[in-house]
């Protein structure tokens, strides 16, 4: 296991540590991924998260036409002028 002190560092209104290269690459990690953090006891623990670029969206949809009101607008007769306006 390869170990590195470091400082925390004020970012701004956060705090950060920078973490080497070499580090990251042993995690699989790399700027911009997304990751997950948590705390196990007095470490705080980075994971790396593999978030596929569709994660979710059937469910987000389907919260999109669950309310009345949405059924109402979708199941709505147009009016036959719009109907007309649509296919042409």
């Amino acid at each position: 296991m390869f170990h590195v002190r470091s400082v925390i560092r004020r970012l701004g209104k956060s705090q950060g540590v920078s973490i080497p290269k070499s580090l990251l690459e042993q995690a699989g990690l790399s700027v911009d991924a997304p990751i997950e953090t948590s705390v196990d006891g007095n470490s705080i623990v980075l994971r790396r998260l593999d978030v596929h670029s569709r994660t979710g969206w059937a469910e987000g949809a389907a919260t999109l036409i669950d309310g009345e009101e949405d059924r109402e607008w979708l199941e709505a007769d147009l009016d036959p002028r719009s109907r007309a306006e649509l296919t042409r």
